[in-house]
């Protein structure tokens, strides 16, 4: 009797209708189940990306990255011309026109110069062959790093110190024992050149980081600890030691080690970076060192900072403030201050009783000259596109000084259009080989291949030396995407 009723009740459960539920309901889980990994890895996507975004946008310094030269051959008539004046200058009887080649083949290896740079040292041209050593390195000459652990082991100090200048180009830890023993050599020059090729190649052993760390701890030479501590920074070395030493070194300074010091912190992008920089701006002595190098740094308290020294300080310096505000998005008076100077009208201070803040009278030409380029160098601190509006309106019919230091001044522009134009604009409106090859220069290192055919022109024209060798060099690093970058220098 129980047994009927068990299967009475399993005929009642398991109805056709059940039987479909429990089916639709397996179905159900199993097509779960299956959506479950997509979504799973859909939110871990979702997270992953969450955080590069994050990490992406927490300030970092910024650290030089390694590039080879690029290897090429005459790639058009122009730049043949250009590598053909170059060879002849190697090649040339006067050892001042074989080091003005030299000195302008960083980074450019290119073949048709191999040979005239391989007879360098058999010519007796000794510092200026192992300058070209990396270059002939990259163009197959086997020897180049062999013969460069030689130099860097001499007993000639000059030769040491020209091969390490030489070696920032080698692939990173080339001739690394001969540059270790180098940086434990207790000499200044070997810690601030050891230190370059480190920063350089952005590379190094726990070998040499400790080498590092002595320097740091135990130089008696500031410069030393200074370029030890800012070269462990940049490799992620002891970064908060490194900090702490250079916060240390940094309320010791002297005027000679403020400028390096304070080009590391607005470069570092720490957030502790911008008040340490402008503590420095109530020192008179670093005032205006402090002041440019606060220009590209966003800090809250920085308006409060500049309100403090509104109108009491030297006109550049009065002009680095304006800087810093149009930096930071807040129009000033410094277009209108431009007009004034160069349309010899009086200018208004800021306030009625300034104290050396503005120049309250007409300018004669030479004063005009040297307000102007007072204001070129203090926009020479910004590093954003928005300046070279105020770099247009200040050669506008501007003096040969102030258009000179404005092409100086275009030079981190790298393949901007309007600083192009303008560079162009400056070379048409040279006025003596001088002012060529200021702009020359300029547009080597930002130019995109428009100036090419003008200033193929003026070096097949042009009678000097120098200009002539700065023509080609422009060109043919214009050709090899700036394969020479300002940034480097």
């Amino acid at each position: 009797m129980r047994r009927r009723h068990d299967l009475a009740l399993c005929k009642l459960y398991n109805s056709p209708v059940e039987q479909k539920r429990d089916e639709t309901t397996k179905v159900e889980k199993k097509s779960y189940a299956r959506l479950l990994a997509p979504v799973l890895i859909l939110i871990c996507v979702g997270l992953l990306g969450a955080v590069l975004f994050t990490l992406a946008r927490i300030p970092s310094h910024k650290s030089v990255k390694y590039e080879a030269p690029p290897v090429l051959k005459p790639i058009n008539p122009v730049d043949q011309d250009a590598s053909d004046i170059m060879r002849l200058a190697l090649t040339s009887d006067k050892p001042q026109t074989t080091l003005s080649a030299t000195t302008r083949l960083q980074f450019l290896a290119i073949p048709d110069l191999k040979e005239g740079m391989l007879a360098l040292k058999e010519r007796g041209l000794l510092w200026d062959y192992i300058g070209v050593l990396p270059e002939l390195h990259y163009l197959g000459y086997e020897k180049a790093e062999e013969e460069l652990n030689g130099y860097l082991a001499s007993a000639d100090l000059q030769t040491v110190v020209t091969a390490l200048d030489a070696l920032r180009r080698m692939p990173p830890m080339s001739c690394r024992d001969e540059l270790l023993d180098c940086l434990k050599q207790p000499h200044t020059d070997m810690a601030f050149y050891g230190t370059r090729v480190l920063k350089e190649w952005n590379k190094s052993d726990d070998e040499i980081n400790e080498v590092l760390l002595n320097i740091m701890d135990l130089a008696p030479v500031a410069s030393s600890r200074i370029a030890a501590a800012t070269t462990l920074y940049q490799l992620g070395v002891e970064k908060e030691k490194a900090w702490a030493e250079l916060t240390r070194l940094l309320n010791k300074a002297t005027m000679d080690m403020i400028p390096s010091l304070l080009d590391f912190f607005k470069e570092s992008g720490d957030r502790r970076a911008p008040e340490l920089v402008a503590s420095q701006v109530d020192q008179e002595q670093y005032q205006m060192v402090a002041l440019a190098a606060l220009v590209n740094l966003k800090w809250s308290g920085k308006e409060k900072l500049l309100a403090k020294w509104d109108n009491k300080v030297s006109s550049l310096n009065q002009y680095l403030i304006y800087v810093n505000r149009e930096a930071g998005g807040k129009k000033t008076r410094l277009s209108e201050i431009i007009t004034k100077i160069k349309t010899n009208k009086p200018i208004e201070p800021d306030s009625k009783k300034p104290k050396g803040g503005a120049i309250p009278k007409p300018l004669n030409e030479s004063q005009q000259a040297a307000a102007l380029s007072e204001i070129a160098n203090a926009l020479r601190a910004w590093d954003d596109p928005k300046a070279i509006p105020y770099f247009e309106q200040l050669v506008d019919k501007g003096p040969r000084l102030v258009r000179m230091e404005v092409a100086r001044n275009l030079r981190k522009f790298e393949n901007n259009r309007r600083a192009i134009d303008l560079a162009i604009r400056l070379l048409e409106g040279a006025k003596d080989d001088r002012e060529l090859r200021e702009v020359a220069t300029t547009l080597g290192f930002i130019d995109n291949g428009r100036s090419l055919a003008r200033m193929h022109d003026l070096m097949l024209q042009t009678e000097d030396e120098e200009t002539k060798l700065t023509f080609a060099w422009a060109i043919l690093n214009i050709n090899r995407q700036h394969a020479s970058s300002y940034a480097r220098r």
